[in-house]
């Protein structure tokens, strides 16, 4: 009897689980949507003179996975518990944050600046690019906001898969390295604007 209830206690946390799952990720943007998708930030942003390392609060969301959330600048998504996760402030009231595996040093950043513009102007490209490179631009949604993936190139991590998206005030920047480009539409899919 006792048998019974652990095992049918185990398979509702399984399916609890899986629910979970697609609820998160089903918020998200689809395949559609982000053809081939990874997210990227301009370039690295965080400038190591002047870093604060604090460690966010995460929790733990379904195996594997953990949660992120930032509410000042209203988003949260899931990432691969392997990732560890930084932020750092950066000047004019923006953020980065980086996800980095410590063993293999592939990762993905967010770069989050205020800004009060409903596009992104050449300026501003060029500040965030200095490489001034944006192949393949294409529209997608990111929870529902339409933003521009492209490739691109970066001083420090050479060749790049960017995804840049303005909402509520704030302009979003999520960069990987190239090669990982499905792998962060993957975790682009669970990203959330908090309201």
């Amino acid at each position: 009897m006792q048998k019974n209830i652990i095992i049918i206690s185990a398979v509702a946390l399984v399916i609890i689980g899986a629910f979970a799952v697609a609820v998160f990720f089903g918020g998200g943007s689809s395949e559609s949507d982000a053809p081939g998708s990874s997210i990227q930030p301009t370039d690295v942003r965080p400038t190591r003179s002047n870093m604060e390392g604090a460690v966010p609060e995460t929790k733990s969301v379904t195996e594997g996975w953990r949660s992120y959330e930032n509410k000042a600048y209203n988003f949260a998504l899931l990432y691969p518990q392997e990732l560890s996760v930084r932020e750092y402030k950066e000047q004019g009231g923006a953020m980065s944050a980086t996800f980095e595996n410590p063993a293999t040093r592939e990762g993905f950043q967010i770069y989050v600046t205020p800004y009060g513009a409903m596009e992104v102007t050449k300026e501003r490209f060029r500040l965030d690019a200095p490489s001034g490179v944006m192949e393949e631009p294409t529209d997608v949604l990111i929870d529902g906001v339409p933003g521009t993936i492209f490739w691109s190139k970066n001083s420090i991590m050479g060749d790049t898969r960017e995804v840049w998206f303005i909402n509520g005030g704030f302009l979003y920047e999520v960069v990987t390295y190239k090669q990982l480009d499905e792998w962060l539409g993957t975790i682009m899919q669970t990203w959330q604007f908090l309201p």
